[in-house]
């Protein structure tokens, strides 16, 4: 008897709304009959579903959110936003106003501009009531019963989600409808409108690897080819409608806020049509400087001294003097002794390749165990009793073993999600095909090691070579944070196997479990019963908690990486471009790291101070804070975001959209150079 979690959710909810809704079409739902659904289905995701609960993660997210909510036509809605802790790729609304993403998704976004075309998407659903209103036929109890059945992470893993009507499964009509109240939303709150393009491609990219990350996303909505076609016939992104005007607006909006990358190529595209442009110009040199290259730069603001106004030419006269100042400087770089630099990257090719030897090794076994566990869980499901003819009434004993039995369907979640992250995650160091973290780490020595085989090697080179040491304890650090974390993951499927076993013997005492006549467990049943059921609920926390230092160390590790790769950009080499990154750092997160003789002084990296930048957002502290208490316990930036109990995570996500900030270029991705 298969289907009792089934039931349990959906009819928990149905009880407390069946003599107000039952008799109504959808249609003819109010909307304080929607807001209250909608609490009752955001009360099962909080039950059932982890929710990441760092602080700047959710400033972040409801930063973007409020600016497309002022935009709304239903004012009497109280939007709420929650990220739910999963890599899965994927954001859904359900009524009254509640959103949910994935922080999955917020991983895979690409910029505050591609976050917002999602949000902006979802918010549409809710704007245009396509819940409440999908199919008139339908009867709002068999929508109640379709969206509840996604909230018990125990039915995915027991195989009934296939079964169950999902939520987002709304007509093509509704979803393109979403796509385009979306598009004006995020246009009216100042984002860029082709993010919506990009984000779309960059789901079509994925879709072509037929990656699982994916797979509830495709279930929910129409394939990305589609949608892109259908957006580009909207006002906000025709090219035959868009005016030079509109295009220069976003183009100087996104140089604004940071998105060098961006605003280059949108200024250098704008410009080959409007060349005598002097705003334009005088962006596109700071970009241009931002991302290193000083001599189109110098050739760029040159060009606005000969056509800007007063003000203008002032600014662009400062900024080449600055950029004269840089070329000065980089004539008096001293050769470096190339024999310690080719023995040091030597040292650290051979440690990698031990590390994933050793990595590969583990990884093989942790698969292993890690699909052995995962094929237990989806026999226990044919033994889950079937209550799904009752009514499970408020405060009954029925419903406190049931809230228990979601608690560890979480668990159970939480576990396989983070377990699965790390030991796919750090992938292989294949000669031939390398993956994962591994690679990337590969990767970064590859490119650290190509100036050295230049003759003469470039000045801008030069200048990176003095945090080659500080970028080889990075990946050095990264590769024990990768075996730490399968190491994890391995204990993690051990804990929860255990836990299996004994919540197999639990739903075997349930399943003969009778119901009184009131509809509720007896009081001796109960009794025998809750003992067990909290011994369970301790195993599978337990296991959950290792999956998280699993994660935890993963994140650590792909931190790392990042913040090399701030650093190899060069943005450190001068305080020209240094002040670039402060710039980023503060439109981002309210600070501007250190001074730029402070980090010579300190010994740091530009990718240690954006990591302190961020530390210090999320713990409301200052990066130079931050930074103290790292040096004085001999720690690097990322562990003291460990041992602050920062989530690793957010502070990845957060990294790679400084980094992007230099490099996002979307067609590169397209190409498959991304």
């Amino acid at each position: 008897m298969k289907s009792l979690f089934r039931r349990l959710i959906p009819l928990a909810v149905v009880a407390s709304l069946m003599l107000t809704i039952i008799p109504a079409p959808v249609w003819a739902m109010t909307t304080a009959q929607e807001i209250q659904i909608g609490k009752e289905y955001d009360a099962d995701m909080l039950r059932s579903s982890v929710m990441e609960t760092d602080p700047l993660m959710n400033a972040y997210v409801a930063h973007v959110s409020a600016k497309l909510w002022a935009q709304v036509a239903r004012k009497d809605i109280p939007y709420k936003m929650r990220v739910v802790k999963t890599t899965d790729i994927n954001a859904f609304s359900t009524l009254g106003g509640f959103l949910y993403v994935n922080e999955g998704l917020v991983d895979f976004v690409q910029s505050d501009d591609e976050l917002a075309a999602v949000l902006g998407h979802e918010t549409g659903h809710t704007e245009r009531r396509h819940v409440v209103t999908q199919q008139a036929k339908t009867q709002v109890i068999g929508i109640l019963f379709d969206i509840a059945s996604l909230f018990s992470p125990l039915l995915y893993h027991f195989g009934n989600l296939a079964e169950a009507g999902l939520l987002a499964k709304l007509s093509r009509a509704d979803e393109l409808q979403a796509d385009r109240y979306g598009l004006q939303l995020m246009a009216r709150a100042g984002y860029d409108p082709e993010a919506n393009i990009t984000m779309m491609e960059h789901l079509g990219v994925l879709e072509g690897s037929h990656s699982d990350l994916l797979t509830k996303y495709l279930q929910d909505h129409p394939g990305s080819k589609d949608r892109v076609a259908h957006l580009m016939g909207y006002p906000e992104l025709d090219p035959k409608v868009v005016t030079e005007q509109e295009r220069l607006v976003r183009a100087l909006s996104d140089e604004e806020r940071a998105r060098y990358s961006i605003a280059n190529l949108e200024l250098t595209a704008l410009l080959k049509t409007d060349p005598n442009h002097p705003d334009a110009l005088l962006k596109l040199g700071d970009a241009q400087l931002a991302l290193g290259y000083t001599s189109r730069s110098e050739q760029t603001l040159s060009e606005v001294l000969q056509m800007g106004d007063p003000a203008t030419k002032t600014l662009a006269a400062e900024r080449l003097t600055a950029l004269r100042a840089m070329d000065a400087h980089r004539v008096t770089l001293m050769q470096p002794n190339l024999t310690g630099l080719l023995t040091s990257m030597q040292n650290a090719d051979d440690s990698l390749a031990a590390a994933g030897g050793a990595i590969n090794t583990r990884r093989d076994e942790a698969l292993a165990q890690y699909r052995t566990l995962k094929s237990r869980i989806d026999s226990i499901g044919y033994e889950i009793p079937d209550f799904s003819n009752v009514t499970i009434k408020k405060g009954s004993r029925l419903e406190a073993i049931s809230f228990n039995l979601e608690s560890m369907g979480r668990a159970i979640n939480s576990a396989l999600d983070d377990i699965g992250t790390s030991v796919n995650g750090v992938g292989k160091l294949d000669p031939k095909k390398p993956t994962g973290l591994l690679r990337e780490s590969a990767a970064i020595l590859k490119k650290m090691r190509a100036p050295l085989a230049t003759n003469p090697i470039a000045s801008s080179s030069i200048a990176l070579f003095p945090s080659y040491p500080e970028l080889l304890d990075q990946i050095n650090r990264a590769s024990g944070e990768m075996v730490g974390s399968v190491d994890a993951a391995r204990a993690a499927t051990l804990q929860m196997d255990q836990a299996m076993g004994d919540l197999d013997g639990l739903l075997r005492a349930l399943d003969q479990v009778r119901l009184g006549f009131n509809g509720d467990l007896a009081q001796i049943d109960y009794n025998a019963l809750q003992p067990k059921v909290q011994s369970v609920l301790a195993e599978l926390n337990n296991a959950a908690g290792t999956a998280s230092q699993a994660q935890q160390l993963y994140n650590m590790a792909r931190s790392q990486q990042l913040s090399a790769r701030i650093t190899l950009l060069g943005i450190g080499n001068s305080p020209e471009r240094y002040a670039t990154l402060q710039y980023a750092l503060n439109r981002r997160f309210g600070n501007d790291g250190i001074p730029y003789s402070d980090m010579l002084r300190l010994n740091l990296t530009p990718g240690d101070v954006t990591t302190a930048s961020i530390i210090a957002a999320d713990i409301k502290s200052t990066p130079s804070d931050v930074i103290g208490d790292a040096l004085s316990h001999h720690r690097s930036l990322v562990d003291e975001a460990n041992a602050r109990d920062m989530h690793t995570w957010p502070l990845e996500i957060f990294t790679g959209l400084i980094y992007l900030d230099y490099t996002d270029t979307p067609q590169s991705e397209l190409n498959g150079d991304g």
